[in-house]
């Protein structure tokens, strides 16, 4: 009974906290199959999952081949079906930054820095970051409150031959260069909040398109130009 009351009451909370019905969906990727739930985010579609696509390479071995790879963590295709695959910059735009939709399906794009900034509005009604991460309830679970949806996991990254923060670090490339080197990225960082080094959603243009990170799709809007 208990848990039923706190089930309404959460309900009750997503409407009030976003103004509106939290409206949730699934797509499917039908270039490989996999399902991908949604969830609408202040008037925006994003996809609540990582990407995952591609044929999987060795370390960041990814390649301009016209052939989509990605990283697994640890190089196990375990992890890809857990947390998502791992891209490059150019690997996540298909070697195309006029393209928005890089690796994501038809309709959709990679996630710009103006849709992760739209994120930041959340924080009227608390931590953005605790939205947005997972809760001890979902798997892979993390210490948010996810009353967002977004269901942000800590997939850690890879660069080269080194892989790290698998289990306490959500890094996303967003789809904007800040030059030829560094893309804007968005983070999520557990091992920081215990130092106190920063508490909410991180945004930064220190890491080299290199890297690879976690992707997230976010489905066009009308006025959306992918090939500006």
């Amino acid at each position: 009974m208990k848990k039923s009351i706190l089930s309404i009451f959460y309900l009750l909370l997503g409407l009030y906290v976003f103004g509106q019905s939290v409206s949730h969906d699934t797509i499917v990727d039908t270039r490989t199959g996999i399902k991908y739930p949604t969830v609408n985010i202040n008037g925006t579609c994003w996809m609540a999952k990582n990407m995952n696509i591609g044929v999987m390479v060795q370390n960041t071995g990814q390649t301009d081949n016209g052939v989509i790879e990605k990283t697994c963590y640890n190089n196990d295709t375990c992890n890809c079906n857990t947390y998502g695959a791992l891209y490059t910059f150019r690997e996540a735009m298909k070697y195309n930054e006029s393209d928005l939709q890089g690796i994501c399906p038809d309709c959709w794009h990679v996630a710009t820095k103006e849709d992760w900034m739209e994120l930041y509005k959340l924080s009227v009604h608390g931590n953005v970051m605790q939205q947005l991460k997972t809760n001890k309830a979902f798997s892979p679970a993390w210490d948010g409150n996810n009353s967002s949806g977004f269901n942000a996991i800590p997939a850690g990254l890879a660069y080269d031959s080194i892989f790290g923060r698998k289990g306490d670090w959500a890094i996303f490339w967003s789809s904007t260069l800040y030059d030829k080197n560094y893309s804007w990225s968005f983070e999520m960082d557990n091992y920081y909040r215990i130092l106190s080094g920063f508490t909410d959603l991180k945004m930064t243009n220190t890491y080299l398109v290199r890297n690879a990170f976690s992707v997230r799709c976010v489905k066009n809007k009308p006025q959306t130009n992918v090939k500006p």
